[in-house]
């Protein structure tokens, strides 16, 4: 069997990673993989595990957008869709895979050229918003397959109406999970004290992930607490109101930029427990991480986290109760809310990706039927 995967970014985001572990632990199993990257980012244009890997070769921009627009109407078509045709008669794809419902628009491509294809959500319904319906409409009632990457997800699509609807669960890569760096190393480094209480959070700043809220949720906590981002920094004014106020009000904010593999486990390894203020979240790989770990799990109510967590590894309060995710907090800290670092493990192992392989194999093995 034959798949060609589409994906949004090729960069080490949620979705991405989740098929990068599934691409590199497919091979040898029958399943030949490519990959098409809207844009070259750095987890598939250097490290594709895949037998062949393709990127959007088409600059974006007015220039580009107006020829689009001219090219599309000569021959019904744009010019990327007709790069993408010109990979499917390469490859001869058996089905293709959209990673994220964030490309609707090929799901009609897929139908002129016969081929069927699977979509894999990964969202919940602030990204529906996003998208046109009629693209999104065509895109889930014609799809072969829809996965939805958590129960929250599949409850969402449920509620549409979307035919032939799956839960599988994102899933992570506990081989990779290697910490090396001295965790009270890095608390220095960052000039944080020792005996500090360090929570940490991961994501690309933005509203959707709850940034905003750091600094009332920090001045809710005791001063000998920190929170510490991982993730892309945002370029928007939300990001200046964050520093001013940490500036200001001398916070104990850390924010330390997007990671590489290494650094990011590293510095995950570090925290004394993971806090998700996101407010939707379908299935963080993250906070899978962490559990991992054996960190402590806090966080509001906004997705996949209250599926996730069980007693013994943290609590989730309702969104968005800014002091009774601080109060539940400093209840970790204290030791008064019990945390079982084995049940932390345990369930973490549930979801790594030589769990939840199987499942992936029987669903390739239906559609090829």
């Amino acid at each position: 069997m034959k798949i060609l995967f589409f994906t949004p970014t090729g960069a080490r985001t949620g979705s991405e990673m989740v098929i990068w572990y599934l691409i590199n632990h497919l091979k040898n199993s029958g399943i030949q993989s490519a990959v098409y990257a809207r844009e070259a980012g750095e987890l598939f244009a250097k490290h594709s595990p895949a037998d062949a890997t393709f990127f959007n070769k088409f600059h974006k921009g007015l220039p580009y957008y107006v020829a689009e627009t001219v090219y599309h109407r000569l021959t019904g078509l744009t010019p990327e869709e007709r790069y993408i045709q010109h990979i499917h008669r390469k490859f001869n794809p058996d089905l293709w895979y959209f990673n994220t419902i964030t490309m609707p628009q090929f799901s009609r491509l897929a139908t002129k050229l016969n081929v069927p294809y699977l979509v894999h959500a990964h969202e919940l319904t602030e990204i529906y918003d996003s998208l046109r319906a009629d693209a999104f409409a065509y895109m889930l009632e014609h799809a072969q397959c829809t996965v939805g990457c958590s129960s929250v997800v599949v409850e969402k699509l449920a509620q549409m109406g979307t035919p032939n609807l799956q839960l599988l669960h994102s899933f992570i890569d506990t081989a990779k999970i290697q910490p090396q760096a001295n965790a009270q190393a890095l608390k220095q480094q960052l000039g944080i004290p020792a005996d500090a209480f360090v929570w940490l959070m991961s994501g690309t700043m933005c509203l959707r992930k709850g940034y905003d809220m750091l600094p009332d949720l920090l001045t809710h906590l005791p001063k000998n607490t920190y929170i510490v981002w991982l993730g892309s920094k945002s370029e928007y004014g939300i990001s200046y109101y964050l520093e001013q106020r940490v500036q200001r009000e001398e916070l104990n904010f850390r924010a330390l930029g997007a990671k590489g593999q290494q650094d990011y486990y590293d510095y995950l390894n570090m925290a004394d427990g993971f806090v998700l203020t996101s407010r939707e979240d379908p299935f963080p790989l993250v906070m899978i991480e962490a559990a991992y770990l054996q960190k402590p799990i806090v966080g509001f109510n906004s997705g996949g986290i209250s599926e996730f967590v069980q007693e013994g590894m943290g609590q989730v309060v309702p969104a968005f109760d800014i002091p009774q995710l601080a109060a539940v907090m400093q209840h970790v800290m204290n030791g008064d809310i019990n945390i079982s670092p084995e049940k932390l493990r345990q369930r973490a192992a549930e979801f790594d990706v030589k769990a939840q392989l199987p499942k992936w194999k029987d669903l390739f093995e239906g559609l090829k039927k």
